[in-house]
Parts: C-alpha cells; sequence; structure tokens
C-alpha cells in the first residue's frame, strides 16, 4: 500500500477537499491522497469552486530519522553519496513487487548518463524561450528562465542551488476492486488539475502533470517546497528546504490484490506519453536554470528508511522518459539550427541590449556562484567518472 506522506505544505492531508455533503471532512486532516481525489472530483462534478484550500488544519507530526537513507545523505556536502551518476543510479529505483526498493541501478540510458554529469548539451535560454512560446508555455516557464533556482535553508543565498529533480505519482484516484476506466488517460474528471489548485498557496509540488499533457504550476521553480518526509525531519532543523524540485503526475491506482485497500496496480501504461515527454521538458527547464543538469530522482528512495514512506512513481518506465527526453532535445536542436541560419540583426555600436524575449530581468550573479563555490562537476563531492 502506497502510504501518505504527512508533510507540512502539501494536500494530501488537506481537509479542504470537501465532497458534497461532508463526506471528506469526517476523514479528517488525516485522510489519504485517494479518498481526497475521489472527494475532489466528486466536489468537482457537483459545481463547486474548483479552488480550496490546502494548508492542514494542525502540524504535521515530526520526522525523526535513524540515519540517511539507503543512498546516503551526507549534511556536510548538502547532497546523496558519490558522484552525480552515482546518485541517480541510486535515487532512480523503484519498487518490486514486494514492495521494497530494486537494487542500485547498475546503468542509465545515454540520453540521461551522457548528461548528469554536467552541462553538455544544454540549451540556451533563448532556444529554450522560443521552444515554450511556441507551446503557449510563455507566462508559466519561459517568463523565469532568467531566474535561478530556489536555494537550500528556504533560499538562504549562502546554500547550495536545487540540485534534486525529484518525480512523484499522485499514487490516486483510487478504484479499489473496480477496472480502470477505458478512458482514463483523457478522462476529464480524472485529469481535472483543479482538484491540484490551492487557494491558500499550498499546492502539493513545483507542477503537477496530468495524463493528457497538461500541467499546472503550483510553485516556481525558485519556491523551496518540500515534498518528502525526508526534507521535513528535524534533523535538518529545514537545512533541506530549497534543494529538491519536485514534479507529481496523475496516476490512478486499483488493488492488486484480495485487500480493497492494496493500490498496487496501476494503469498500462503505467504514465502515459504526453506525462513523460512534460516530465523531459520540466527537466530540460530546471537544469537549464541551474545552469546544468540536475540529479533526477523518485520519491520511493528518498523516503525509504522512514515509516509509512512511499513507492511513487510506481512502475516509472526510465526509457521511456530518457527517450522523451532525447526528442525534447532534438526539437530544441532543431529550432536552434533554425534560429542560426537567420541572420541576426545589425545593433547600432553603444546601443542598449535589447530586453530578452520574455521580458525577463537578466540575472547571472546566483548563477555564477554556484559555479564558483558548488560547481556542475562537484555536486556529490567529485567528478562523474564516466557513462553508465
Amino acid at each position: 500500500m502506497c502510504h501518505t506522506t504527512n508533510l507540512d505544505h502539501s494536500p494530501r492531508n488537506s481537509v479542504g477537499m470537501k465532497a458534497a455533503a461532508g463526506v471528506c471532512s469526517a476523514r479528517g486532516a488525516r485522510a489519504g491522497l485517494a479518498v481526497l481525489l475521489a472527494c475532489a472530483v466528486i466536489s468537482i462534478s457537483a459545481g463547486t469552486a474548483s479552488s480550496h484550500d490546502c494548508m492542514p488544519r494542525r502540524p504535521r507530526p515530526p520526522v525523526v530519522l535513524k540515519d540517511m537513507g539507503p543512498c546516503r545523505f551526507d549534511p556536510l556536502t548538502m547532497s546523496f553519496s558519490g558522484e552525480p551518476m552515482m546518485q541517480a543510479k541510486c535515487l532512480m529505483r523503484g519498487m518490486d513487487a514486494s514492495r521494497n526498493l530494486v537494487p542500485t541501478l547498475e546503468s542509465l540510458p545515454a540520453a540521461l548518463a551522457e548528461r548528469i554529469c554536467g552541462d553538455t548539451g544544454l540549451p540556451t535560454r533563448e532556444a529554450l524561450s522560443a521552444f515554450l512560446s511556441k507551446q503557449n508555455l510563455e507566462w508559466d516557464f519561459a517568463a523565469h528562465l532568467w531566474q535561478p533556482l530556489s536555494r537550500g535553508n528556504d533560499n538562504d543565498p549562502a546554500a547550495p542551488m536545487a540540485r534534486y529533480f525529484v518525480m512523484h505519482d499522485t499514487s490516486g484516484p483510487s478504484f479499489g476492486r473496480r477496472a480502470f476506466p477505458a478512458d482514463i488517460d483523457v478522462n476529464p474528471k480524472i485529469n481535472n488539475l483543479a482538484q491540484f489548485k490551492c487557494s491558500d498557496g499550498w499546492g502539493v509540488a513545483h507542477v503537477v502533470i496530468n495524463r493528457t499533457g497538461q500541467m499546472l504550476l503550483n510553485h516556481d521553480f525558485a519556491t523551496p517546497w518540500r515534498a518528502t518526509k525526508f526534507e521535513r525531519a528535524v534533523n535538518f532543523a529545514g537545512a533541506l528546504k530549497g534543494l529538491f524540485v519536485h514534479v507529481e503526475m496523475i496516476q490512478p491506482r486499483r488493488s492488486a490484490g484480495r485487500s480493497r485497500w492494496n493500490d498496487a496496480q496501476t494503469p498500462d501504461p503505467s504514465f502515459t506519453s504526453a506525462q513523460y515527454d512534460r516530465l523531459a521538458l520540466l527537466y530540460v527547464i530546471a537544469s537549464v536554470r541551474a545552469g546544468h543538469w540536475l540529479v533526477p530522482a523518485f520519491h520511493a528512495p528518498i523516503d525509504a528508511h522512514i515509516p509509512n514512506g512511499h513507492d511513487d512513481p510506481l512502475n516509472f518506465n526510465i526509457a521511456s522518459f530518457a527517450e522523451s527526453l532525447d526528442g525534447v532535445m532534438s526539437k530544441l536542436q532543431q529550432m536552434s539550427d533554425a534560429s542560426s541560419a537567420t541572420p541576426a540583426p545589425l545593433v547600432a555600436v553603444g546601443a542598449a541590449a535589447a530586453p530578452s524575449a520574455t521580458g525577463a530581468l537578466l540575472s547571472y550573479d546566483a548563477l555564477t556562484r554556484e559555479r564558483q563555490f558548488h560547481g556542475p562537476l562537484q555536486i556529490g563531492g567529485g567528478r562523474c567518472g564516466g557513462a553508465g
């Protein structure tokens, strides 16, 4: 069973998502995400407001770590153990049939292995901005490309910039023993992002992606946000807040056994091609803003040694994600090639610099500081040694 994480800013435990006749309120702040999603669907279909308060009514129970997890986080370096490639192999592990973490991966697809170590192949902000504009993503994503990511310790200027791109699934709505509907990938109730829209600004993650590829931006990547128990542990005194970027993908669940509370079965495919494409695009966006490729990670191994941890993203296909990443990069390269074939307009000597395509402020101070003190190749305390 995928357990609900008790977070200090996560609508997974919010009592604001109430269905008609107070069905959800009876569950209180201990309600799981699957229950809340189901209630939200009822509420939306009943014509109630699509936005709701998500902030928990009472403080979440404190999390005290007994160890630094299977990937051995080092509070001194503010990173998991090993070089970036080693970290990714440990952090991109899923669950097996017995709901235990699989062994550390022996290799990663070339699309990831060739990039994680540094800034190889990162597109320019200008090219990425133009690409996003063509997809009508100017306001949510292109407008912030010239700004850095969040920093640890709740945006402490002296703390390292976000290093980990964490992937989650919503683990709901739950269908229990019922079969998944045939239109699960396009069903408007299942894929309604309004159920994750919080009027009080307490959205579950930075971005939520539904199965059609639509996205809801809850927090810009410059906003420190926590979406795992590990980040909230009292051991760190808040130092990890801002070190992780979080993306949720809608994934309904149903029982894989006799127990109605078992939610180990996912749709087939577990995530759609549209979700992988959007996830890859968000990974590129976050990495461009960081100035180097972030270390991709799953929620499951981060919280693996904490009671009632998560299993998400369940049945994630790393090869599909890598294929989508290659696809996004290929499109960006094609756009860059087409742009370079067009002569740039002449600018008079002494003329003021033109504003960026999005009108965003060009500020590289934070990025320069990150490279000087932390460096894109020193994320894990050592250089990445070779592919795979």
